[in-house]
């Protein structure tokens, strides 16, 4: 048999599952052709069909020795480099791929999942823009936009994809998230629902998160439950339904939950990993203790472990006890960053700069856009004494800025606007109490992103707050290299919106905004008393990191009043003083950079 035909019949039996029988056929080809490059290159997919990626590696690079020009042989090399944890390496294939062929389409779809995987959705919706035409491509597209905020754009793609095709699984998945997104759960539900009943596990978890939005709290728990079921480790299903339980004023319920999942899991790490973390958002650090020693006498010291019992002792202030567990954690920065994070938080509490320093800096080389590692750096500069370093990052007269918004003539003045928008606003506000992990304490935030409410005062309030972004942008001097600085957008857009409703006692824990590029807080109504309070109660500080350290705390503070926006760099750390009486209405929304698209 000719090359050729032996070539045809490998590759038949790769298709009809005889994946062992195509190597061995390519194997003894080899043996009499020891430089076809095709033949090594299927060989290659034989030796991945049967679960040989690291076998499959090196038959390919064979194959590209021979010929180097062959862009499917690129291609199926980025995926079996993904399939070795090999990321960095996958796209330098891909891309690779690319390059020899701009309109290869598999390379740049392959390209744009694994972008979107990584958190890089701006880069994946560039990568496959320009072959959007087709089903496959206009799907990845579509997930990339929704990752980037713009989830009418993608539910619109993913409405064309299902008309195009009804039995289209993915596009309904993906149309059911962004209505969601887009605060029309009882649509999303609509969706949703037949995919969870057909059996699809991944739909359970947004089925939940539309009903509990929807306050159905006896269907959401049987959702959260069918989530479960599905994959007892799901961090956003135990997380969800823990938070639908806080927030219904169920909180007792929330470890009885979590001691009956650790059964059914068979004491699963991931279920333990989030029974912590809700404990201790819960503030309840000896449970959290307990639970955390039981997952120990189980699993030993993992780092998922250690960055927890760190956290622990972080949140509950022991600076002492968290350094101490912090100087036996082993870092790993390219595999958890969680870990880092928790050890730097116990040196700066310890008063232990020096050793704090080189975590933050291999941290912050290691996560470049992840704007907290530039918030613990301008802390660390703080703690140290380096009061040059904090300015160049913190730079007050320049970065920070209040500005008083001048609503549209029909309104008749900032009064009737502010009113107007505030009716909206607590209309909005679907329950009482804050979600767990958020900054609040004492009030409650609206659950539905504000950029997607369609009421005429809303959209009002953002085109103001745009024209005032914009002068407080022409107010930036730039400077190459550095975080705020060194990227001012030519374009931008606000990246999440949402109000915020304290009352008596409630205050935001300091927090900075890790995705932002500037962020803000606009005053809608502020109790009287804040104007003239010599404590400064519900202004608006800064600088103070959310964590005792010595030498670091609030060292500017913003007075609202009610009609001013103020705008800040993402990285800033930043919080509000408790009120006393009456009720603060703010809206805060996030800014970054438009997004180039490759369309």
């Amino acid at each position: 048999m000719t090359l050729d035909l032996e070539l045809k019949a490998a590759l038949s039996e790769v298709r009809s599952g005889r994946s062992q029988a195509a190597l061995e056929r390519m194997d003894a080809l080899l043996a009499r052709f020891p430089r076809a490059a095709d033949a090594w290159r299927l060989s290659a997919i034989a030796a991945r069909a049967c679960g040989d990626p690291a076998q499959a590696e090196f038959r390919l690079r064979k194959s590209i020795s021979f010929r180097c020009e062959n862009p499917e042989t690129w291609n199926t090399l980025g995926l079996v480099l993904d399939e070795l944890d090999r990321a960095v390496e996958a796209v330098d294939a891909f891309e690779h791929a690319r390059s020899l062929a701009p309109e290869f389409e598999p390379a740049a779809i392959n390209l744009a999942r694994l972008k979107l995987r990584d958190g890089d959705a701006a880069g994946a919706e560039r990568a496959v823009a320009p072959f959007a035409r087709s089903a496959q491509a206009a799907l990845v597209r579509a997930n990339a936009l929704k990752a980037l905020g713009q989830a009418e754009q993608a539910a619109a793609i993913y409405q064309a994809l299902l008309n195009a095709d009804r039995t289209n699984v993915r596009a309904a998945y993906g149309l059911g998230l962004a209505l969601l997104e887009l605060g029309r759960p009882e649509e999303a539900l609509t969706v949703l629902t037949p995919l969870s009943s057909a059996g699809l596990a991944e739909a359970h978890y947004p089925r939940f998160a539309a009903l509990a939005r929807l306050k159905r709290v006896e269907e959401a728990i049987s959702a959260a439950e069918a989530a479960l079921d599905a994959d007892p480790a799901s961090a956003a299903a135990l997380h969800g339904y823990a938070q639908l339980l806080y927030m219904t004023g169920e909180a007792a319920k929330i470890a009885p939950m979590f001691e009956d999942r650790l059964k059914r899991a068979d004491e699963h790490a991931a279920v333990y990993a989030s029974y912590i973390d809700v404990l201790v958002e819960m503030a309840e650090f000896t449970r959290a203790r307990d639970v955390a020693a039981r997952a120990q006498a189980r699993f030993g010291a993992p780092s998922w472990l250690t960055a927890r019992r760190i956290g622990i002792e972080v949140e509950a202030g022991q600076g002492g006890a968290a350094a101490e567990l912090a100087d036996r954690a082993t870092l790993d920065p390219d595999k958890d960053l969680s870990l880092s994070a928790h050890v730097a938080r116990a040196y700066l509490m310890a008063d232990r700069a020096r050793d704090a320093g080189p975590v933050i800096e291999t941290a912050a080389r290691r996560a470049p856009g992840d704007r907290f590692w530039v918030a613990m750096a301008a802390t660390h500069a703080r703690a140290a004494g380096d009061v040059a370093g904090y300015v160049r990052l913190v730079d007050m007269d320049q970065m920070v800025r209040t500005i008083r918004l001048e609503p549209p003539a029909r309104y008749g003045g900032m009064d009737a606007f502010n009113a107007e928008l505030a009716k909206v606003l607590r209309g909005l506000h679907e329950y009482a109490t804050a979600p767990l992990g958020q900054s609040l304490r004492g009030g409650a935030q609206t659950p539905t992103d504000l950029r997607h409410c369609a009421a005429s005062v809303v959209r009002d309030f953002f085109a103001m707050a745009e024209r005032a972004f914009s002068v407080y942008r022409g107010g930036l001097e730039a400077g190459e290299g550095h975080p705020l600085l060194g990227a001012i957008p030519e374009r931008f857009v606000i990246d999440g919106a949402w109000s915020v409703k304290l009352g008596p006692g409630g205050r935001h824990v300091n927090h900075v905004h890790p995705n932002g590029w500037a962020s803000s807080v606009y005053y809608v109504d502020v109790p009287p008393q804040v104007a003239a309070s010599s404590s400064k109660e519900g202004w608006l500080k800064f600088g103070e990191p959310p964590f005792p350290a010595p030498r670091v705390g609030p060292h500017d503070f913003v007075r609202p009043n009610a009609g001013e926006l103020t705008l800040f760099p993402s990285y800033l750390w930043h919080g509000t003083v408790p009120i006393t009486a009456g009720e603060r209405l703010t809206i805060a929304f996030d800014v970054r950079p438009a997004p180039s698209s490759g369309s």
